[in-house]
């Protein structure tokens, strides 16, 4: 005699293929963003001076505050973002804005390039809204977990062997 199952296989499956990705504050972004300003004004004094030990001066102070700064964790982490990540690329912010992933999406080791597409309809990935804006953000690697940032690369990577199986 078999016993009725109270919960469906189809929704135990699509309960464990949705994640939460959590997007905290990076601090890579104001490390890149001090480095390149730095840089900047090491190649103006360069250029239009002869100062090339004060100019080495500063860029060694520079490097040794940005790599104290880099390696110094901070205990809190506030959390920017939260959004709900299918494993075929759905994207879900604030429970009813909904985006499709695109193909066009890259991970590196400094974070993700995200591509979104607005979707119409949830039920069929194919109603696409058709106006073309699509949306374009970058999220740095220490802005996310690991675990979080494993799921999404694999995300990517599952949609872009998805098109390449299909060609």
């Amino acid at each position: 005699m078999k016993t009725a199952n109270l919960t469906p296989w189809c929704n135990l499956y699509s309960s464990a293929s949705k994640y939460n990705i959590y997007v905290t504050k990076s601090r890579y972004k104001a490390l890149l963003n001090a480095g390149c300003i730095v840089t900047s004004i090491v190649l103006l004094l360069l250029f239009f001076t002869y100062a090339y030990h004060l100019a080495l001066v500063v860029a060694s102070i520079t490097f040794l505050l940005l790599s104290v700064l880099l390696v110094k964790q901070s205990p809190e982490h506030i959390i920017l973002s939260r959004f709900e990540l299918d494993s075929q690329g759905l994207c879900t912010f604030d429970g009813n804005k909904y985006y499709q992933m695109q193909v066009d999406s890259r991970y590196s080791f400094l974070g993700c390039w995200l591509i979104l597409q607005p979707v119409t309809a949830v039920s069929t990935m194919a109603n696409t809204s058709n106006d073309n804006s699509k949306k374009v953000c970058f999220i740095y690697r220490d802005s996310l977990s690991n675990q979080d940032f494993s799921r999404l690369s694999n995300v990517i990577s599952q949609l872009n062997y998805q098109v390449h199986s299909q060609s």
